[in-house]
């Protein structure tokens, strides 16, 4: 009997879920044997329902994707857009720090031309809407078009994850550090009320 749209799309989630368990307890480095026998289906049912094992890494990344934007619609709520940025990059360090061998294996993972593909191009939509809100309130000068400045930005917040992850910081080091790259980049896009609030954010 086939399985109702329903079932298929909670099957999927299933898997997607145990793939997430298994980057968190090995890395990114499992079969689909493996990803089967822990999601409790035939050996089969990866390939029907995903595909590739590069495709089942894109249903993670974009699940994770996911459950960042939603932590950020409920958490980044302040009133001015360049504040909202501001909470958004510190949010990147709770939510990275609640699941540090997961990110550790995922960034791992992306060390793979697609994988990495298509972090980067979700990031890029997620954060250039971001920084948009900031350019369009006059929070961020338009000097720098959105989308480089957005790319520029992610690559920062990227290269403090990874020296995060590659040196074992202790969150409050990754706070300080993701905190004084973020502030950095901004200062010179922004007014003088809001470069001295930056400065004094970067105060130890």
């Amino acid at each position: 009997m086939a399985l109702s749209e329903t079932a298929k799309a909670a099957r999927r989630q299933r898997l997607v879920d145990s793939a997430h368990a298994l980057i968190r307890e090995s890395g990114a480095g499992f079969s689909m044997l493996q990803l089967a026998e822990h999601a409790g289906v035939s050996p089969a049912t990866p390939y029907n329902l995903l595909g590739s094992k590069t495709e089942v890494l894109h249903h993670v990344i974009r699940d994770e994707f996911a459950r960042f934007s939603q932590r950020l619609a409920r958490q980044a709520q302040a009133e001015r857009p360049l504040d909202r940025l501001l909470q958004a990059t510190d949010l990147v360090v709770t939510h990275y720090a609640d699941e540090p061998a997961f990110y550790r294996g995922l960034y791992r993972a992306a060390l793979g031309t697609e994988v990495r593909g298509m972090m980067s191009d979700l990031g890029q939509t997620l954060w250039c809407q971001l920084v948009s809100q900031a350019v369009a309130a006059g929070d961020l000068s338009p000097r720098i078009p959105a989308a480089e400045l957005t790319a520029v930005l992610l690559r920062a917040m990227a290269g403090t994850t990874q020296a995060w992850l590659a040196e074992d910081w202790p969150t409050d080091r990754f706070a300080a550090e993701m905190t004084r790259a973020t502030r950095l980049l901004l200062l010179g896009l922004v007014s003088d009320a809001d470069r001295a609030r930056l400065l004094a954010s970067l105060s130890p």
